[in-house]
């Protein structure tokens, strides 16, 4: 997603003439000094991930010359490739790999911008790479809004400054329009593992806490966030400002630079397509976001492709405005069912969609929603009571964990078994909330030892509707009793509700145990029913 960018198209031979490509005469990084900055771990990880980048796809053969594709560089933009040091003339090495060179149309503020774009398909279709980037949900991004201000950063033509190394060019190859045959110098815009390469290099330079050496450890008092090669730094002003400082020393350190959409201090400005407001501690979407949705093919005349685009929207928005996903379920199933039929070549990507006209209703609905645009306040996270919830064939069981400490248990035998384990987990935490309705906070956990159950409440959707439909009564339940609740997991071992739900004496001692590791449930005074 182009945080900067309101739409992006595939360039047509009118735009190549008309519109100029982007100029990217930039340095080259010192991925020395980012290797020096990174833990083991991380380190250990990049040279993984690097070691793909040579990795020879096919036998360098006559058959090679199959995989060559028709796509070739223009003239002039050939040589502004060549000025900037991004194509050379391909060396005596015989060829390992062809890429597929095109360029896209960008819509920004100031204009049309054209950006060059390179696709290794063979590598990217035989590389054996399995995504590791830490890019989280939208809503990890929304509590800094509760911050004094915050500090936003974007490296500059980030892909072209990744250097390839000279034994590794022959596998990036194509030909400009004159026949000559060229090899790419820097790591291709359209290589899949590129993301994850990107990412631990911004995160060096931001020196994010989980990917850098403790030595140059951030101060505790900001928090740093990085998606891809954009950065933000949230804190008190001062804060912010003064590590942004440290950031752009950093990125004179290994020859990188910023680019010019660069907020230092501010209380407004957008990430990731949210427009953050931190003196009223609010979010919202971003104008541009909003103006592509509005823009979009309605879904009662949408192909797959574009409905696929459009549910995509709408689930961002819907993080965004903290909107559960309950209400829209048979919008959400019926878009599945189109793209599983794609994913099993039934239909394809420019078939109808052919939604249902409850579906489509709620498309409207969701526009209506998106266009208002309200503000979100985001309340600050109190320390939470806890509630623990366990389901077995016999029963459900839960304790509830005052955040004083004091322990409530509660649970019994099924009165109407469930079908689904995940059903019967989601009911648990209903009974659960039920039983404990007198004393429930306003805020607080629940945790539960089912990860599918707690990445569908969090979301607020399930794909079986019987889930769907607990979730839906859960949320009634606490929306009626004003109480904020977050889902989280727990180890089914560390689960003290397990005892309960399976007709066994409660041991409190279960609770310190759980208390004592990664669960955030205080350590318990008492216990009682």
């Amino acid at each position: 997603m182009t945080r900067r960018a309101t739409r992006t198209r595939p360039a047509t031979p009118q735009d190549e003439h008309a519109i100029p490509l982007q100029r990217v005469n930039v340095p080259v990084l010192n991925l020395e000094w980012i290797k020096s900055r990174l833990s083991p771990a991380t380190l250990e990880r990049l040279m993984q991930v690097w070691g793909l980048v040579g990795r020879l796809t096919f036998p360098p053969s006559s058959s090679g010359k199959a995989r060559e594709g028709s796509r070739r560089i223009p003239t002039a933009d050939a040589h502004l490739l060549r000025k900037a040091g991004i194509i050379e003339d391909a060396s005596s090495t015989i060829t390992g790999g062809w890429i597929i060179p095109f360029s896209v149309v960008e819509e920004k503020t100031t204009g049309l911008r054209r950006r060059w774009i390179t696709w290794p398909r063979d590598k990217n279709r035989d590389d054996p790479y399995e995504a590791n980037v830490p890019l989280l949900h939208i809503s990890h991004y929304l509590p800094p809004a509760m911050a004094e201000a915050a500090s936003c950063l974007d490296l500059k033509a980030s892909f072209f400054r990744v250097s390839l190394p000279r034994e590794t060019r022959h596998l990036f190859r194509c030909r400009a329009e004159d026949g000559t045959l060229v090899e790419l110098t820097r790591l291709p815009v359209g290589y899949k593992a590129g993301p994850e390469i990107l990412q631990i290099i911004t995160s060096a330079i931001a020196v994010v806490t989980t990917v850098a050496h403790r030595l140059w450890a951030a101060l505790p008092s900001v928090r740093i966030d990085v998606w891809i090669d954009d950065i933000r730094i949230a804190g008190s002003k001062s804060g912010a400002t003064l590590w942004e400082a440290q950031v752009l020393r950093n990125a004179d350190s290994c020859n990188a630079s910023m680019g010019e959409g660069r907020e230092s201090g501010a209380t407004q400005y957008t990430f990731l397509w949210t427009q953050f407001d931190h003196t009223h501690r609010a979010v919202s979407l971003s104008e541009k976001f909003v103006r592509s949705v509005c823009a979009m093919t309605s879904l009662n005349s949408s192909t797959i492709a574009e409905m696929e685009v459009v549910a995509s929207r709408f689930l961002y928005a819907a993080a965004i405005f903290g909107t559960r996903l309950c209400d829209y379920y048979f919008f959400i199933k019926a878009g599945r069912r189109r793209l599983s039929a794609l994913h099993r070549g039934i239909v394809l990507k420019t078939s109808p969609a052919n939604l249902p006209p409850s579906a489509v209703g709620l498309d409207e609905r969701l526009r209506h929603i998106i266009g208002n645009n309200c503000k979100r306040i985001i309340k600050p996270a109190e320390k939470a009571s806890a509630a623990v919830t366990d389901a077995s064939l016999n029963g459900w069981g839960a304790v509830f964990i005052s955040d004083f400490g004091d322990v409530k248990i509660a649970g019994g035998k099924w009165k109407k078994k469930s079908f689904l384990i995940m059903q019967a987990e989601a009911r648990a935490v209903r009974l659960a909330l039920s039983a404990f309705s007198a004393i429930l906070p306003s805020t607080m956990d629940v945790w539960v030892d089912n990860t599918s159950l707690r990445g569908a409440a969090n979301k607020g959707s399930s794909k079986p509707h019987a889930t769907t439909r607990e979730l839906r009564r859960i949320y009634e339940f606490l929306d009626s009793r004003g109480v904020r609740a977050s889902f989280a997991y727990v180890r089914p071992a560390q689960n003290p509700a397990d005892d309960i739900s399976r007709g066994r004496v409660f041991a409190p001692q279960d609770l310190r145990r759980g208390a004592a590791v990664s669960c955030g449930w205080r350590t318990p005074k008492s216990a009682s029913s």
